[in-house]
């Protein structure tokens, strides 16, 4: 029987052929039992896709046109145990750094360790290194699955974000700085209901979450103690916003946080003011109401909102100051805390149960700014002792 040949006299293997325009093609049959088609204007190319489809259907590695966004949506699939509101932040953070992007479109079996470096390098050009870490964690997880559902040999995203480590810590205010904002933000008509919430994270540790979530059941006047067990969430998405109360992501989120004597005298004056207020428009989330922060409707405020009085107030301070004080959020009251406490030295055990962590790791490591003042009074102290 004759082999048949391309029309340049080469003869043909099993299952490739030539089509009337010169392309060549091979026929096999996958894994799945489907039969599938590869093209290509030159034979010895689509020979070396042979090999390769061949070396797969060998190691049972499945051809397949799954795209990084596919593999993305079939990852969050699979994780049934997610909360609803990280669901949405995973989602949402990804439809808007990847999905669209020609990398989201990618075949997965076509990504290189390459393609995935030089999809960073791009993205770095507007995003903060932090950010590419969230991008490498939603790709490489996805990328993981596709792995051990035999898609790809090896994670082409391993290894890819040694250079975007660099972030800046977070640091805490010096004393200085903290009594600094507190007067000029004292003196400033605006924004007190907010300042009162920034005290409360300055005084107790709390996510801002956590103290936007707060309810007047939470507040024990009697044995000074907040009881944290849930925080305010929003969910955003599509123009819309949902309000919605969760608990803590660790069981360690739950903890009954002490207050001390002006706390609990601001708290107990607001109630005062508030109480009736937070209840008088019978709003609720998620079944909690009686807010301690509210808006006029009884509604949780935003965090958002809270951030955006501190910007204002750090911009108004530095605008009329020489001295200046440095960006601050919400999260910069509650490392403040810990680091105070810290320096007063405060069980470290303890603290780690007032700030919520897990590990006491988390909390030295990450929440704890040792300042230079502070190491001299410590190394004076250990001289005095001595």
């Amino acid at each position: 029987m004759e082999r048949r040949k391309d029309n340049k006299g080469r003869v043909l293997k099993d299952g490739e052929g030539q089509r009337p325009d010169g392309r060549y093609y091979y026929r096999y049959k996958g894994l799945d039992g489907k039969r599938k088609y590869v093209y290509d204007m030159d034979l010895n190319s689509l020979r070396e896709k042979e090999r390769q489809i061949n070396r797969d259907i060998d190691d049972r590695i499945y051809s397949n046109e799954l795209t990084m966004n596919e593999c993305f949506d079939r990852y969050m699939e699979t994780k049934i145990d997610l909360r609803e509101g990280t669901r949405h932040k995973y989602n949402l953070e990804y439809d808007r750094w990847i999905r669209e992007t020609w990398f989201g479109n990618r075949r997965v079996s076509s990504i290189k360790k390459s393609d995935v470096l030089l999809f960073y390098k791009e993205k770095s050009a507007t995003l903060a290194n932090g950010t590419i870490r969230c991008l490498n964690k939603y790709i490489h997880s996805a990328l993981e699955m596709a792995v051990e559902d035999d898609l790809i040999r090896k994670n082409p995203a391993d290894g890819c974000i040694k250079n975007y480590q660099g972030a800046e810590p977070r640091q805490a205010m010096s004393k200085e700085e903290t009594l600094k904002f507190l007067e000029y933000a004292e003196r400033n008509p605006c924004g007190k209901d907010y300042l009162l919430a920034v005290k409360i994270m300055l005084g107790t540790g709390l996510r801002v979450g956590e103290v936007t979530g707060l309810t007047w059941e939470d507040i024990d006047f009697k044995n000074k103690q907040l009881n944290v067990d849930k925080q305010f969430t929003l969910i955003a998405g599509g123009g819309k916003h949902e309000y919605h109360i969760s608990t803590p992501k660790t069981k360690s989120g739950i903890r009954k946080v002490p207050m001390s004597d002006d706390i609990v005298e601001m708290m107990y004056k607001h109630k005062t003011e508030t109480y009736f207020q937070s209840l008088k428009h019978g709003t609720s989330v998620d079944g909690y109401k009686g807010f301690v922060f509210h808006t006029r409707t009884g509604l949780p405020v935003l965090p958002s909102r809270i951030n955006d009085y501190l910007a204002k107030v750090v911009k108004s301070y530095n605008d009329t100051h020489e001295d200046k004080l440095p960006k601050i959020s919400c999260h910069t009251m509650r490392h403040t805390f810990c680091t105070r406490m810290a320096e007063l030295g405060i069980n470290p055990k303890s603290l780690q149960y007032i700030m919520g962590h897990s590990k006491y790791d988390t909390t030295a490591d990450i929440y704890i700014t040792e300042t230079e003042n502070h190491a001299q009074e410590e190394f004076e102290k250990v001289l005095h002792q001595a």
